[in-house]
């Protein structure tokens, strides 16, 4: 039978978290690349909904399924994040992470059993997560000159943040019965403060990604070594044939340069191309690109038929599209500021 519930502030929060929720899932849905996150965002609206009626008593025959949300939590964060980097195959493999939430829906009596459960969930899934998103970060290395404009490192480090979020709910969960009522209400609201933060910056981060690169699972195998037997002198060769074109054709100056476009133009497969760069230069491919568009900035920069072109046009026409990525590689390689670097080599012209 239904009761009537108050609306407390806590209740008021759980309605606004929800109606956010929803807002998200609206707005992921208008990004081709983020619409996997839909039912991520869905999934964390009932999760807030369920909370308001049951912390109210509203309940159906005393049935509730909060439990079960919390064994299903950790599943959840970690398909949304294989969906979103493309290392998802989908089908069987994917709902089997699903069997035990299911399953758990018939035993939600078993309250304390079932938070424990789904905390133990939630952070192996994360570190599971974590790995994923250190194979992405690789394998984009690996295919793509503009690494930078795809990168997740915002969203390793928001699940960062969240697995600590996660270690303190999970004490919070086991002491509630020694924590005084007042506290124990308060220190709730807290957590649902911080998570209503993270997942508000996951919205804001992936409207705002620019790019994104969802198809690791088929380009994995790039992250893996070769074996030792491998030819080197097959390396080398191939290797030449790869740098002539990159330099000849200029092709480095293009920002969204791709391995794929290497291989294809080659006839080569983009696994050989992979082995070759990084076994000969000691590179992965995003960083032997830069290096030859930074070689050929740092003779621009000195040359004076360039002086009356700017820094930034310079490190644009060789294939860089962000200043601020342009200039932190610049200054690992050369330890100073491009602009630093092109008025002492003025300097020591205008002196010799």
């Amino acid at each position: 039978m239904f009761t009537s519930f108050s609306m407390s502030g806590l209740t008021l929060f759980q309605l606004i978290f929800a109606w956010q929720m929803c807002f998200a899932a609206i707005l992921v849905w208008q990004n081709p690349h983020s619409r996997c996150l839909v039912l991520f965002f869905v999934f964390q609206a009932l999760l807030s909904l369920a909370n308001v009626f049951e912390s109210a008593g509203v309940t159906l025959a005393g049935y509730v399924i909060t439990p079960a949300f919390t064994v299903a939590m950790g599943p959840v964060w970690y398909l949304s994040v294989s969906n979103l980097v493309g290392a998802s195959t989908g089908g069987v493999k994917s709902a089997r992470h699903l069997l035990l939430p299911l399953v758990s829906l018939s035993l939600t009596h078993y309250v304390q059993p079932l938070i424990a459960l789904g905390s133990i969930m939630l952070l192996c899934y994360l570190i599971a997560s974590l790995k994923l998103l250190r194979d992405y970060r690789d394998t984009v290395c690996q295919v793509h000159a503009d690494a930078s404009t795809i990168d997740l490192t915002w969203l390793t480090r928001l699940l960062g943040v969240y697995a600590v979020l996660s270690v303190v709910d999970f004490v919070r969960m086991n002491v509630q019965p020694m924590t005084p009522m007042p506290w124990k209400a308060y220190w709730y609201f807290a957590h649902e403060v911080g998570f209503f933060g993270i997942l508000s910056v996951l919205l804001i981060g992936i409207i705002k990604q620019p790019l994104l690169f969802n198809r690791l699972a088929q380009y994995q195998a790039l992250s893996q070594c070769e074996a030792a037997t491998q030819d080197k002198q097959l390396a080398q060769s191939i290797f030449a044939s790869v740098d002539a074109q990159v330099r000849e054709l200029g092709l480095f100056c293009q920002p969204r340069l791709s391995i794929q476009h290497i291989a294809d133009q080659l006839s080569l497969g983009v696994k050989q191309v992979s082995w070759a760069i990084n076994s000969v230069s000691g590179n992965n491919f995003s960083n032997y690109i830069n290096e030859i568009r930074l070689e050929q900035i740092e003779k621009q920069l000195v040359d004076p038929a360039y002086a009356q072109t700017s820094v930034l046009d310079i490190a644009m026409n060789n294939g860089f599209n962000a200043k601020s990525t342009f200039n932190q590689a610049f200054k690992a390689r050369t330890g100073m500021t491009p602009t630093r670097y092109r008025m002492r080599s003025t300097l020591s012209q205008q002196l010799n």
